[in-house]
């Protein structure tokens, strides 16, 4: 019995050692203060008091120490495969991200044959000074270069355009031109950089447009391209870094720049935040918010992190800081270290960097943290992987508007072949001088919708700001008759039609109005004095008028050809836009509207039309200016008052009797006389200035009522026969031809049209062909997608 008890109580006592033993292991995995270079230690093991023998003492120690080791060894092992999936998934990544990168290259190809633009993705990398955005550039292109300064480092943004290139195994780096405005080949100097000497050379640039102050910066981006075969075609911009104190003008700065840079909705944002620094006191992360609310395209990184794993002593601890805090549901940083040694060759950098996350690893694996839940977000390695997803992604969307615009291009053909096809079967005289009287029927028709205004003819395409319609009507402007810029109603408009006429009449306005009398000299006044030859008083009033007649035709006549060119560009261009919205509105009668001998025909008679009536406008305008100015009414001396207070629409007859009187029989004209009246032939100031008064006030009356008969003459000469006359003038002109002219005209027409069609069979074919090769590389693309995310 005692022996039974002795048992029992040894098996107890046994089961409390390996209680005491499993306690003792959880404080093996506690992290320690210091850094742990090889295999953990387990701390002494606790006094127990019992009864045990040396025996039972040392077998217990015996248990824990081979628990310990086969905890190192497991750790190890950990490490050990992790390193080998990491070697693997580059070798495997490399070589399908080289296929996507010929793929997407191909894609790129094609797309810009079809004029559709695919441009690379782009990610802005941001953060607070010296939180390594620099270093994690250098993580991505896959060698160092870059501005790793403990001061404001980038001061400048810098944007990296990296281009896959299968053909160079070593960067390529090329610097644009700082003067160039927009991006072409030729925008980029043909110097190439050594990537040894990138950093001498950003810092040269940066220093040239920002100074050399560091507390300095400048809104205008470093363009950088880097061509090599072992990047992804993908636009990396990089951010001075938001400051905390300091200038609050230099913070302000650099905020408002990155802000820009981050708001354009395609691009990836990249924000950088140290480990060292608590997750509540973070600044990076509430200004990006500002931009990005719920962070839908943003990835939050979390740098430095070999500086916060050693705090990391246990497995809550440890999950709970790699959660991540102040984030949406479903959204986790990533925790990164990158080497500190630098000028590096770019294997053994890669090689470091892997490092740096191989040690985070272990130490999270001694932490006995979640791996399952956290390890795709821990080193530089898952997150360059989970990057190169979403640039797959990237390259995936951009498929879809070049398909779009491919498929558009072969059902435009086919419906444009098929049409053509119908008109050569149906090709006779008959037919096409049917179909041509429609079209000239409906020119007419179209011509005018579009002088009484619509949107049919794509305004924001065709019309023409005041600006464009003034350099390209080619009739120059009358800048030289004003004194100041005036504001011309809907100047800043794409117009084009009746609504870009009336701009023109409120311009024209404008001009005549700011035209001033045209001072003459001592001399002209003396010789317009002259004599008669019935006496030899001087009459102030007679060189007065005279002096007005010729002024005014110097000065306001060049007004009415720049009128009347203008307005027959104006129409002329809606020729062009009538002709185009007939194609669009009427599939029908497209090969009519694209038969050039037709068209052509059409132009002319057209353009002969709006030449016949601008000198006919012109002559009528010349001859009333003439009968104007010949005999000078010098009731204009009175300019244009009337009573102020007079009520225009409940008025009495002795209001009109008051009107009258005003007008017809006012004193201001006999004062005027009497006061400028001389007799003295000498001419002095006295006598100048009275006589260019009275010159000066006749060209104000006559300059006001030229203004307003230009207007009415050019409604009635110009734009009415443009309503009424100029389609029957078409429709006439084209039933006047006899068979042999439309022969002649329809015989070209349908030799192009056969041209034509066998060039859009080719074109066709083409198309169809591209189409197919299109789909197979889009299956392609899909497959190694899949394969990737595998």
């Amino acid at each position: 019995m005692s022996q039974l008890l002795t048992a029992d109580f040894f098996t107890s006592e046994i089961d409390n050692q390996t209680r005491l033993l499993d306690e003792s292991f959880e404080l093996l995995t506690q992290k320690p203060a210091s850094v742990h270079n090889g295999p953990r230690k387990m701390p002494s093991r606790p006094v127990i008091h019992s009864p045990l023998n040396k025996e039972e003492e040392s077998l217990i120690l015996k248990r824990k120490r081979e628990e310990e080791e086969q905890w190192e060894r497991s750790v190890r092992r950990r490490v050990d495969e992790e390193r080998i999936s990491v070697q693997k998934k580059r070798s495997t990544a490399t070589y399908a991200n080289a296929e996507l990168y010929c793929l997407f290259n191909d894609l790129a190809g094609m797309s810009a044959d079809f004029g559709v633009n695919v441009s690379a993705p782009e990610i802005v990398v941001v953060g607070m000074q010296s939180d390594g955005k620099s270093s994690f550039i250098e993580g991505l292109l896959g060698f160092q270069f870059n501005l790793v300064d403990t001061n404001i480092g980038t001061r400048r943004p810098l944007v990296l355009q990296m281009v896959n290139d299968p053909s160079r195994r070593d960067a390529r780096c090329r610097f644009r031109h700082e003067s160039v405005v927009g991006e072409t080949e030729d925008s980029f100097e043909e110097r190439e950089i050594p990537v040894s000497a990138l950093s001498s050379e950003i810092i040269r640039r940066t220093e040239s447009i920002a100074g050399r102050d560091k507390n300095m910066v400048s809104s205008k981006p470093i363009f950088l391209r880097v061509e090599f075969n072992g990047c992804a075609n993908l636009t990396i911009i990089d951010t001075p870094g938001f400051r905390l104190g300091g200038d609050e003008t230099l913070q302000r700065d650099i905020e408002e720049m990155v802000m820009e840079l981050i708001r354009p909705p395609h691009r990836i944002i990249v924000c950088l935040e140290q480990s060292t620094v608590e997750w509540a006191n973070t600044l990076s992360r509430p200004l990006v918010r500002r931009i990005d609310p719920l962070f839908t395209r943003t990835i939050i990184v979390n740098t430095k992190f070999d500086n916060r794993v050693k705090e990391l002593r246990d497995a809550e601890s440890a999950n709970k800081y790699l959660c991540g805090e102040g984030l949406p549901d479903g959204k986790r940083p990533f925790f990164i270290s990158m080497p500190l040694r630098r000028n590096l060759d770019p294997q053994r950098f890669r090689d470091e960097i892997d490092e740096c996350y191989f040690r985070d690893y272990q130490e999270l694996l001694w932490a006995r943290f979640n791996e399952p839940q956290f390890i795709n977000n821990l080193g530089f390695p898952k997150l360059k992987e989970h990057l190169e997803l979403l640039l797959q992604r990237k390259y995936e969307e951009s498929v879809n508007p070049t398909f779009h615009t491919l498929e558009q291009m072969c059902s435009s053909a086919q419906k444009e072949l098929d049409q053509l096809q119908l008109e050569l079967k149906e090709a006779n005289i008959q037919n096409q001088r049917n179909k041509i009287e429609h079209f000239v029927s409906l020119f007419g028709k179209y011509l005018e919708r579009f002088l009484e205004g619509t949107v049919m003819g794509s305004p924001d395409i065709f019309g023409l700001t005041l600006a464009e319609e003034m350099a390209e009507s080619g009739c120059g402007d009358w800048s030289s008759h004003r004194g100041c810029d005036y504001v011309v109603q809907n100047a800043q408009y794409k117009l084009y039609g009746g609504a870009q006429y009336e701009r023109l009449l409120n311009d024209f306005g404008f001009a005549a109005h700011s035209t001033e009398f045209p001072l003459p000299s001592i001399h002209e006044v003396a010789s317009a004095l002259g004599t008669s030859k019935y006496h030899n008083i001087p009459l102030y009033e007679a060189a007065a008028s005279d002096i007005v007649q010729v002024k005014a035709k110097q000065s306001l006549l060049p007004l009415v050809t720049t009128l009347l060119g203008r307005c027959a560009f104006i129409m002329n261009h809606l020729c062009k836009i009538v002709l185009n919205t007939i194609l669009c509105q009427e599939p029908s009668l497209i090969n009519v509207g694209k038969n050039e001998s037709f068209v052509n025909k059409l132009s002319d008679i057209y353009q002969g039309f709006i030449d016949a009536i601008r000198f006919h406008c012109e002559e009528k305008l010349l001859e009333d200016f003439d009968a104007f100015t010949k005999i000078v009414d010098w009731d204009l001396m009175n300019g244009l008052s009337e009573l102020t207070d007079y009520d225009y629409i409940n008025c009495t007859p002795d209001d009109t009797k008051k009107r009258v009187e005003a007008l017809m029989c006012g004193g201001n004209r006999s004062q005027l006389m009497r006061q400028t009246t001389s007799r003295n032939r000498v001419i002095d100031q006295e006598g100048y200035n009275k006589v260019t008064m009275m010159a000066g006030r006749l060209f104000s009356g006559l300059r006001y009522f030229f203004v307003k008969y230009v207007r009415a003459k050019l409604g009635s000469s110009f734009l009415d026969p443009m309503f009424s006359k100029v389609g029957p003038a078409l429709q006439e002109s084209f039933r006047k031809m006899n068979d042999t002219e439309y022969e002649n005209m329809l015989n070209l027409g349908l030799a192009r049209m056969k041209a034509r069609s066998q060039e859009l069979t080719i074109q066709l074919a083409h198309f169809q062909q591209q189409r197919r090769r299109f789909k197979e590389v889009v299956e392609k693309l899909k497959m190694a997608l899949a394969s990737s995310e595998e």
